[in-house]
């Protein structure tokens, strides 16, 4: 018993010199006098040693720090981790299609193409082919094929006959590009024809579209002339007007009687206009024969005065000249009348 009085005047002491709380002191002192408590494991409140002089020094434990700032510093730092790993993994994705920070976003502007991939051709502008591949063109667009092409034509003689449609073959000529656009001149000869048939010249204006023609408006009988249905010759002049002035050749023989002339037709913005028809030759060799002295006159065109006028000097049998004024739409000789024979 005296062991136990023993413990009890040590608690009492214990608890005077607050090294027990009053909770502490009565739990122990309940276990000691046997209340039935079991005696609990020494707490790190409780623990301690005595001294020399019997007092109990009770050591008491610190309670273990919060972990709160161990779990953030681990979670900030897995956080800076996987932010270093993912712009690592952006870069490495983006490529050409990346934008300037770096961070693989692709857009339209700035995905490269591929390099392998042929990119289509826009088709040529027309004007940009060959002067032959130009005319040709031209000439289907004009009458559908290429090459050649037959047509019927109201003949509409020039000499008040009656109309009738005729078959005319033609054929490229020239292709003009003009101040209002490409013109197509295509000659054209009569199938099967009579004497008095005329040659034609087919004018067709014409309108780039890409890298072919189409159809503005279309004269197949916009130069009428020559016999036999053929122009003896023709060319485009740029002497006379401001536009193009088409001087086509036409001739025969009537009885003996050897004719020729010049045709001028100007080629204007509305179309063609016919603005003289010049008497270029005579020769009556054929009808006279032994009978009498023949006439054979030859005459070309000089002077030409553009817009304004031209001279014709005649020579043979008779030499002369006559001076030809614009008028309009028209040449006019001085005096009204020319002094050439015709047939």
């Amino acid at each position: 018993m005296s062991s136990r009085y023993d413990s009890l005047e040590r608690l009492q002491r214990l608890r005077e010199s607050g090294a027990l709380t009053d909770e502490e002191f009565q739990a122990e002192k309940r276990r000691l006098l046997g209340h039935g408590v079991e005696e609990p494991e020494e707490t790190p409140a409780a623990a301690g040693t005595e001294t020399e002089t019997g007092e109990r020094v009770v050591e008491i434990e610190e309670a273990p720090q919060s972990r709160l700032p161990l779990f953030f510093l681990i979670g900030a730092g897995i956080l800076i981790v996987a932010i270093i790993l993912g712009l690592l993994l952006g870069r490495f994705v983006s490529g050409p299609g990346s934008d300037k920070l770096g961070n693989g976003v692709l857009t339209q502007e700035n995905v490269a193409e591929p390099a392998n991939v042929a990119q289509p051709e826009a088709p040529p502008d027309v004007r940009s082919l060959a002067p032959e591949e130009q005319l040709a063109r031209a000439f289907e667009a004009a009458f559908g094929s290429r090459g050649a092409a037959s047509l019927k034509v109201d003949a509409n003689s020039e000499a008040g006959g009656e109309s009738f449609l005729e078959s005319v073959r033609y054929t490229p000529g020239r292709l003009v590009w003009t101040a209002f656009g490409p013109v197509l001149l295509s000659e054209g000869k009569v199938e099967d024809p009579s004497h008095a048939s005329t040659g034609k010249i087919a004018v067709h204006y014409l309108k780039p579209v890409g890298d072919r023609f189409e159809v503005a408006r279309a004269f197949p009988a916009g130069v009428v002339t020559g016999s036999s249905g053929t122009v003896a010759r023709w060319s485009v002049s740029p002497r006379f007007s401001d536009w193009p002035m088409i001087v086509s050749e036409g001739g025969g023989m009537w009885q003996g009687y050897a004719c020729s002339w010049a045709k001028l037709t100007e080629v204007t913005p509305q179309g063609p206009v016919d603005l003289a028809t010049v008497p270029l030759s005579y020769d009556d060799t054929g009808a006279k024969g032994d009978e009498g002295d023949a006439t054979t006159i030859e005459g070309r065109i000089i002077n030409v005065d553009r817009n304004q006028s031209f001279d014709v000097v005649y020579k043979g049998s008779r030499s002369f000249s006559e001076h030809w004024v614009r008028s309009g739409s028209h040449y006019q000789v001085v005096g009204g009348k020319s002094q050439m024979e015709t047939c």
